[in-house]
């Protein structure tokens, strides 16, 4: 009776679970057992030992605990004013008695508890590195690099030119320089002199081959050819 005591509602309540500890093993029994109960909670509530939401609340209790999965009427169950016309039917879930939730979360022995979802992401990962370093090495191949450099290090033909018309077009943008001045004309490269098949040894004496095929040499300084004679 110790376990029993506070106020009415709270012993109510105390009832129902103890019931429900008590026959846990017998549902028939406890069907009855809560049948009564909803009597009383009845009368409680006539007696004003118990207001209508505490009432209800006893109510939920006993349904939650009634193994034949029975239903009572309530006081203050006014309904969803959303709902208040076109009320839908509530699914007929039969959760069964109640079970602890760590009974509830615990997995068995059959069920999946794979990374299903976290392999698939590393293979789709590893397939898209793998195309990017095949298309860049297949660019390096086709000539669509300055030079053979690795694929993280990249670098594309026409890119100096790029950037000097960036900075071409900023200067303009921003007035440091005149769009109307003419460019200054590249100069242009000097023209290597023909040497004429002359050729210089270590000496500094030059040597020529005329058509014939005989060899002329000069020795520095001289200003006529000599003719080579083995």
């Amino acid at each position: 009776m110790g376990a029993l005591t506070g106020t009415p509602y709270e012993k109510l309540l105390k009832q129902i679970a103890k019931l429900e500890t008590d026959h846990a093993d017998d549902d028939r029994k406890l069907a009855r057992k809560l049948g009564d109960l909803v009597d009383d909670v009845i009368a409680a509530y006539e007696e004003e030992e118990i207001d209508g939401e505490e009432h209800d609340l006893l109510m939920d209790a006993i349904e939650d605990a009634d193994p034949d999965e029975r239903t009572f009427d309530r006081l203050e169950d006014d309904g969803d004013a959303f709902y208040d016309e076109d009320m839908p039917d509530a699914p007929d879930i039969k959760m069964g008695r109640r079970k602890n939730l760590d009974e509830l979360m615990a997995t068995t022995d059959d069920s999946f508890v794979g990374s299903f979802g976290r392999d698939e992401f590393e293979e789709f990962r590893s397939k898209m590195t793998d195309d990017f370093m095949q298309e860049s090495d297949d660019a390096v191949r086709a000539g669509d690099h300055n030079a053979a450099v690795l694929s993280d290090a990249r670098v594309f033909a026409g890119a100096e030119e790029g950037v000097e018309d960036v900075k071409r077009q900023i200067a303009l943008e921003s007035g440091l320089a005149d769009p109307d001045a003419a460019q200054e004309p590249e100069p242009e490269p000097e023209a290597e002199e023909d040497d004429g098949g002359i050729t210089v040894d270590e000496d500094g004496v030059e040597w020529y081959e005329d058509e014939e095929g005989s060899w002329w040499y000069r020795d520095p300084g001289e200003p006529d050819w000599v003719l080579y004679e083995e």
